[in-house]
């Protein structure tokens, strides 16, 4: 579930003017996150028990990036497998098979640029982690018996997922809340702590929860409202 939503939203079937989409990472770059997942039905996600993930890329080849995933679990076991994505198009392989979806996007993305050639979803901001501008993007859908949010932040320069919240409720329960965040790259210097991304996440936890019992409220009133 937590893929497709995903692929639904970086990749939606609204066409948008052309324009050059053009990937910020090499061969060898490796990007470490720490991953967090909880729920009721967190045991059938495929992040179920993992603590960490590493993606490293393991060749460019025009617009396609393919790149390994090495998931480490918590009783120290790792498992990796490999995929792709194309950040022109926002098509993948494999990425249905990962613990967490690495959503790799074109480098230096202005706010208001479509992420994948075929997506109407974009930065709403730029904001600046640890000295590097990074786009946010936050998109909350609702569906008649659930609700998903998705709290984005990439790096500009690479394009690179910086802090990923997902967040799937029904009538006011968390069904499933899976966030990865990066603390280690080849590429630049991550702080081991990072007061940024300790309130981007903490921010988005507290938005999801006001946003849900704001929902409930409403059902709640709709429900007791005469007729």
């Amino acid at each position: 579930m937590v893929v497709v939503v995903l692929l639904m939203v970086f990749a939606s079937s609204a066409l948008v003017s052309a324009q050059t989409y053009t990937v910020g990472v090499q061969t060898g770059n490796s990007f470490e996150y720490a991953v967090s997942i909880s729920g009721s039905q967190a045991s059938s996600s495929l992040a179920y028990n993992v603590v960490n993930a590493t993606a490293t890329v393991s060749d460019v080849t025009g617009s396609l990036v393919t790149y390994s995933l090495e998931a480490q679990y918590q009783n120290g076991t790792t498992r990796q497998k490999a995929a792709s994505v194309n950040v022109t198009i926002g098509e993948t392989e494999n990425s249905s098979n990962l613990p967490i979806p690495w959503t790799l996007v074109a480098a230096n993305l202005a706010v208001g640029e479509p992420t994948y050639l075929n997506s109407t979803i974009w930065a709403n901001e730029t904001v600046t982690i640890n000295g590097r501008p990074t786009d946010h993007a936050y998109v909350i859908s609702e569906e008649a018996t659930e609700n998903v949010t998705l709290d984005s932040y990439w790096d500009q320069a690479t394009g690179v997922p910086y802090n990923v919240t997902e967040i799937e409720s029904a009538s006011g329960a968390t069904l499933l809340d899976l966030n990865y965040y990066l603390i280690g790259t080849s590429v630049w210097v991550v702080p081991e702590f990072s007061p940024e991304v300790m309130v981007i996440i903490i921010t988005a936890v507290v938005g999801v929860a006001i946003a849900t019992a704001l929902r409930r409220k409403e059902r709640s009133l709709a429900e007791t409202r005469p007729l």
